[in-house]
This record gives structure tokens, C-alpha cells and sequence, in this order.
């Protein structure tokens, strides 16, 4: 942890300690790192008698349901009409990746902008981004231990989750000695390991398990089995009752296959709108494919969204990624 760190880590306490209200958000479409840290730091917040409200675009994933102060998370909706004087973005490069909470973020209102991921603008007037951090999860973590701040189970739990799940269960290549050092203490203060992993990897609804089997039946390889697509469309997805957060996840089993060097899961949305999530082995850089289409992300994981049909969005995916597994 270098000086710089530790200045901004008092620079960042300081304005939660002079606030009254707070605002924390991260990207649409949360998952383990922006939902885990969000409600630890909201826990921290709430530790200093301040208000606070966790609002997020987009739905929470079921897996994640178990967590400690789930349900406290907002809408925009509900925060209609609500004032902050600080707003806190978390694992976001862009205030633009939050969404319809970009609306209550007010010119005039003090910004903390804490993140890993190497593409963040930089944006905000308090600035804390360390792209060799494994998650924004890792960076509270240590935040928390500098102040010495009096960690109890159900924090703990959040922590670990984000790391977790950012980490791919500490397969990543972003998971270091500070990762599970780190991930280490987190269980000393209450984290559940086993609980933990079973609730998020190994705890699926009946709809949901049949709905993945639908879709890794449907799997594509191309360029000589290096390149592996899988192209979900709105039939699929919703003829077994299943919803778009169901597809969490998915993107992890286009490297699963012997030889497959990169990989994409496409999600109709509207007839003219597919998200994509990308991922790679190595070397092999999709974050720079992902800005090319407006999206964002970290060398072997990220996601984009095009503005065309599935069939369409297949098509030109095929050719980039061609490109980037030969």
C-alpha cells in the first residue's frame, strides 16, 4: 500500500464523515463485486449514523439473495424526489455504466469514484483506482483494515462475496498472495467459505438448471474449435419462465471446452438489441473489443451491447473474435 493510497483512504473517510446523505451505486447489470461491496460499504456508512441508500440499475441476480441487506437495495423509483450530498460509485468505469441512477447524481454533489478496472476515466472528485486489485471488494477490505474498523460476520460475508466472484472463485489471474491473504482474514471475521460458494455456484432453481442445459446444447465452435459462442434468444429464454438474470454465469462455460481460446455468450434482449459477455485465455485482450461496440471490462472478461439483432450481432462478434484467436 503505498502513502498515495493511504492519503485518498483518509480523503475518502473524511467525506463520509462530513456527509448526511449518501448515494452508493455501481454498473447496471450488478453482480458479486458491485452488489458485495456496496452493501459493506453501506454497513460502514450506517456505522458512522449516516443515511444511506444502495441503489442499482437492473435486477439482483437469485444467487445473491442470501446476502446480508439484499433487500435494502433501491430503485431509481424509489428514490424519486431524494437529495445526497455524496454520491459513491463502485466498480464502475463510466457514471454512464450506472444507468437510470445517473439521474440522481446532481452536478454539485462530491463524487468518490473507487474502482479496478483499467479502463475507469477517472471521473469524480475523490479518485481511488488500483487496476492489480483482484476486486473493488479487496480494495474496502483494506480500506476497513487501515481504520481499523470493527468487522462483524455479515460484512465479512459481503467482502468475501465480492472477491469471490470476481476472482472466479481465485481462478483469475487477477487472484494474488493480497488476494487470499486478504480473503484469509475475511474468514477469521465470520466469511463462510463453503456457505458462501454453495449459495452462489451450486444452489440452482429446477427452471433455471434446465434452462442452462438448453443453452450449452446450442454451443458453436469456431476457427478450429478455438473461438466458442453461445447465442441465447428471447424464446429461449423466456419459454421455461426464466428471465435474463438467470444467464449469470453462462459466459464462464465458453472456455470450458479443450482448446477454445476465447469465448461469448449473446442474449437477445429486444429484436434489435443483444448483450454480449465476453471472455479469453492469456493474453488475448477482449476489454479492447469490448470498447470498440461501447462497453468495457478487464482483459479476460468483459461485455458489450450492440444495437442489432442476434443473428447480426453473431455474425460480426465471429469475425473480431476470429481475429483475436488466430
Amino acid at each position: 500500500m503505498t502513502k498515495s493510497a493511504k492519503k485518498i483512504y483518509r480523503e475518502i473517510i473524511k467525506a463520509i464523515d462530513e456527509a448526511e446523505s449518501v448515494l452508493i451505486s455501481s454498473h447496471i447489470s450488478p453482480d458479486g463485486d458491485s452488489i458485495g461491496s456496496q452493501l459493506a460499504l453501506a454497513r460502514y456508512v450506517k456505522s458512522c449514523a449516516k443515511d444511506v441508500s444502495v441503489v442499482n440499475h437492473g435486477t439482483i441476480p437469485e444467487k445473491y439473495k442470501f446476502l446480508p441487506d439484499v433487500d435494502s437495495i433501491k430503485s431509481v423509483k424509489d428514490c424519486a424526489g431524494k437529495s445526497f450530498d455524496l454520491i459513491i460509485v463502485l466498480e464502475c468505469p463510466d457514471v454512464k455504466r450506472t444507468g437510470d441512477v445517473a439521474g440522481l447524481m446532481k452536478s454539485g454533489i462530491k463524487q468518490i469514484n473507487i474502482d479496478h478496472h483499467p479502463d475507469n476515466s477517472g471521473f469524480g472528485d475523490i479518485v481511488l483506482i488500483d487496476t492489480k486489485a483482484a476486486a473493488v471488494g479487496e480494495m474496502l477490505a483494506e480500506i476497513f483494515f487501515e481504520i481499523d474498523y470493527k468487522f462483524d460476520t455479515d460484512t465479512a460475508t459481503l467482502l468475501y462475496t465480492a472477491i469471490l466472484t470476481d476472482t472466479g472463485r481465485f481462478r483469475f489471474e487477477s487472484t494474488t498472495k493480497r488476494t487470499m491473504e486478504i480473503s484469509g482474514r475475511l474468514i477469521e471475521f465470520g466469511a463462510n467459505p463453503r456457505q458462501i460458494c454453495d449459495n452462489i455456484y451450486f444452489t440452482y432453481t429446477e427452471l433455471n438448471l434446465k434452462l442452462r442445459g438448453k443453452a450449452y446444447s446450442q454451443i458453436k465452435l469456431y476457427e478450429d474449435g478455438k473461438v466458442c459462442l453461445i447465442s441465447l434468444d428471447k424464446k429461449l429464454l423466456t419459454g421455461n419462465g426464466s428471465g435474463p438474470v438467470d444467464t449469470e454465469g453462462m459466459a464462464e462455460y465458453t472456455l470450458y471446452i479443450k482448446g477454445v481460446v476465447v469465448g461469448a455468450l449473446l442474449r437477445e434482449v429486444e429484436d434489435d438489441f443483444t448483450k454480449i459477455s465476453l471472455r479469453s485465455r492469456g493474453a488475448i485482450d477482449v476489454s479492447a473489443l469490448a470498447h470498440k461496440y461501447g462497453g468495457g471490462g478487464h482483459v479476460n472478461a468483459a461485455g458489450c451491447s450492440m444495437d442489432i439483432s442476434l443473428v447480426s450481432a453473431e455474425k460480426k462478434l465471429l469475425e473480431d473474435l476470429g481475429r483475436l484467436a488466430r
